[in-house]
Order: structure tokens, then sequence, then C-alpha cells
């Protein structure tokens, strides 16, 4: 079977809806392709029946100060934000020593200089473009300062330190305005969960949306774009790839890249964080961070229990970094008592993610800007590819719309603009 359209749009994630959307919005015949038999992407709320509520597998927080395009997409859908956890009115530098202390305001000094809103961001940073761990033993912190600001840099970067680039930390630093805002931003959940925004767009282009049509070879000529996949051909003028960068080197992709576009694709990022939760049995809200294991630790409470949700590296694997979380969780508290059910998604093996947000070895970012700056026919969108908020929900909305200007703007008036989103 061969389908026409003006526009295909690969992923039915966040980034790839908004875009949809938008272009469906200015008259075009939109086709979005995906995968999976959902919309959601890496967002995925499901029922947790054992504690009696819905929890988020994926992606989970909105830092509403911060996250000024995805608030407006909730606004706009009648979506609303839950109270935000109760929080202990700690510092999140508590427990650093002076030293360590030192060493992040060097950092945040260093961050003044990168704007993230800037698609070469990283240009100036190549000195600090270095893996996480590496630097820290150069600051010879004690190992309890060291300990802790791996763990606080998890939460941000879902990568092991080992891998990861400093210059993503000096981002966030930079994207939240500070060292304790970054480590610590008021957050909220999403009314309904995050899925809930997904499914709201898809169901104002319900006809648009296609689920359960993987892709397998995206083909670039002067005619346009032509997307095969096991349910057939679809041929466009012009196509967004809204897909997890990660996944991409499991495609054939007949497009002119740039030569470190593709080296980022060959490599992939760093991203495995592996999250659970388990039902339990608690007197109080739990919440806690440690490293290597249960890296991050909250609590809700379900109708029938707690749910308790944890983080870790999934280095060796997701169900041992989870298992290792678990037994370190029992340790640190004590007075909770976990139940055998357990509810998860492996992201890292999940061959439409095949990782989880964005987290960049050294030398990735210039491919990324690549990628995300490609020209028509073949514009690239999503979380993974924003200029502000990569790897964050924020990212994929405003990537996704801005790709749907780009996109506008060179079929109206033949302007090939940069990436801003």
């Amino acid at each position: 079977m061969t389908t026409q359209c003006d526009v295909a749009v690969l992923g039915a994630g966040l980034a790839g809806l908004c875009a949809a959307r938008d272009l469906i919005g200015a008259g075009l015949n939109v086709a979005v392709l995906e995968a999976r038999d959902r919309v959601g992407g890496r967002t995925l709320t499901v029922p947790f029946e054992a504690a009696g509520l819905r929890v988020d597998l994926g992606a989970e927080w909105v830092a509403p100060a911060h996250h000024v395009a995805l608030m407006a997409e909730l606004r706009s859908y009648g979506i609303g934000l839950e109270p935000a956890p109760e929080e202990s009115g700690d510092s999140v530098l508590k427990g650093l020593s002076a030293q360590a202390i030192s060493v992040l305001r060097e950092l945040e000094s260093i961050s003044k200089q990168v704007d993230p809103t800037d698609p070469a961001w990283y240009a100036a940073m190549e000195k600090f473009d270095v893996p996480m761990a590496a630097y820290l033993r150069s600051c010879e912190l004690d190992e309890s300062s060291e300990r802790l600001i791996l763990a606080h840099s998890f939460a941000l970067q879902g990568a092991h330190p080992d891998d990861y680039s400093l210059i993503n930390l000096l981002h966030e630093f930079a994207a939240f305005g500070g060292v304790e805002q970054a480590f610590g931003a008021a957050e909220h959940r999403i009314v309904g969960g995050t899925q809930a925004l997904s499914v709201a767009i898809s169901e104002s282009i319900t006809s648009s949306v296609h689920c359960n049509w993987p892709i397998e070879v995206i083909t670039q000529s002067d005619a346009g774009v032509t997307i095969a996949g096991l349910r057939g051909h679809v041929e466009a003028g012009q196509v967004i790839i809204a897909l997890p960068l990660n996944v991409l080197k499991n495609l054939t992709l007949d497009i002119d890249l740039p030569d470190a576009a593709q080296a980022v694709i060959r490599q992939r990022h760093a991203g495995r964080a592996a999250k659970g939760w388990t039902s339990a049995q608690t007197q109080y809200a739990v919440t806690s961070s440690g490293w290597p294991d249960a890296v991050e630790v909250y609590s809700r409470q379900g109708s029938l229990s707690d749910a308790v949700c944890t983080f870790a590296v999934a280095h060796s694997g997701h169900s041992q970094g989870l298992a290792k979380s678990w037994e370190a969780l029992s340790r640190r508290h004590t007075d909770v008592t976990l139940a055998e059910a357990s509810l998860s998604h492996d992201w890292v093996e999940d061959p439409y993610a095949m990782g989880s947000w964005l987290s960049l070895y050294p030398g990735q970012a210039e491919g990324v800007h690549q990628l995300a700056d490609n020209p028509p026919p073949c514009l690239f969108a999503g979380g993974d590819l924003s200029r502000g908020w990569y790897g964050w929900m924020e990212g994929a909305v405003s990537s996704g719309r801005d790709a749907a200007a780009r996109l506008l703007a060179y079929r109206q008036r033949g302007e090939l603009r940069p990436a801003q989103g």
C-alpha cells in the first residue's frame, strides 16, 4: 500500500504530535506514523493496581516556572497540575563539605557563560566536555560529598558518570539559573499523568495518527521523501523525524547528513536510567537520595497502599539496577515495608526508545546540533534534540513546534530557518 501526504511525521510522542497538530492547523495533509500501539512515546501512565493509583513509568515532572511551552500546552487542553510534593525545607547542598560547595559554585559560575537557547551553546565549553566522574576525581572531594553530587546529577542526567559529559550539567545549571534551582526545582505532576497531554493532542487529530506503523527505511530524493515499513510506503513532500535519537541507528537513513550527525547516530547517547515502583506500607512520605543505588526515592499514596518509586543506573541491566535499589531502599528506610508487587518499563531494551532521556557522551553535542539543524525535506525533532530543555517534556514540545514552524516557512516562502526549539 502506498499513501501520499504533504508531510509525514514519524513518532507520536509529544514532539511529533505537537508538530503534526500545528501543520494540520495550517491546512496540510499530515500522516503521523507511530510504531507502538499507543501515543505518548517516553510518557507512559499506567494503573498500578497493587497500590490503587496510576503512575508514570517514564517522564513525570514539570517545573512550571521554567517549562513555559509545556505549561501553555497543558492550559490549552484544560489539564492541570497536582500540588507539588511537600518539601523538607533543607538546602540541596546540605551534607556537602565546604570544598564540594566551592566546586559547585565554580561550575555555576562557568555555566553563566552558557546560553541554553543558543544552538551552539556547547562551542565555548570544550574544556569541560569530559566525563563527569573524571572531573570529580580531579577535584579530590571526600567520598560522601562526591556521592551526594553524583546522586543530584543523576536525577538530571540519568546516566553513569563515567559516560555523560560535564557540559550536560553546565547546560542544566544555565537553563534553571543555578545549582540550587537545578538540583531542587519545584516540580509538579500532571493531573492524570504525563501521557494525558499526548492523548489529548492525538484526539484532536485522530484521523491523522496511525499506530502500529514501524518504520524501516527513509529515503530522500528530489521528489520528496519516501518512508517504508512493513505496512507499506508513504510518499511525502517533507518529513519530521520525531523519534528518540537512539532509535535512528536501527533505521536505514538514505539522507545526506553531516559527519558529526552520523557519528552521534552510530554511537547513541548515554541515557540509561531505570525507574521502578513498588507497593509499600509507610508511616510518612518517603523521600531520599543516595549513590550508586536507590539514587532517587519518593512515594505516593494510593487507595490500597503507598507506592514507592526509585531510580537506578541500568549499567548492568534494568532488572539488576532496580533489584539493588530495592535492597538499598530497605536498608535506608528500615521502617518502610516493601511488598512484592512492582511495576516498571525497561526503556533501554525497548526497541522504540533504546534508552531513557538524552544524556550526551563527551564529543556528541555538535552531532546533536547538526541533527536538529538539518534542513528540509528531512527535519529532526524531539526532546533529545531540544536547545534549551533536552531530555525534558518541555524540550519535546518546543522542538516539535519549532520543527513545524520551520517546515511551514520552507513550504510557504522557501525559507531555511535554523532550529530554535
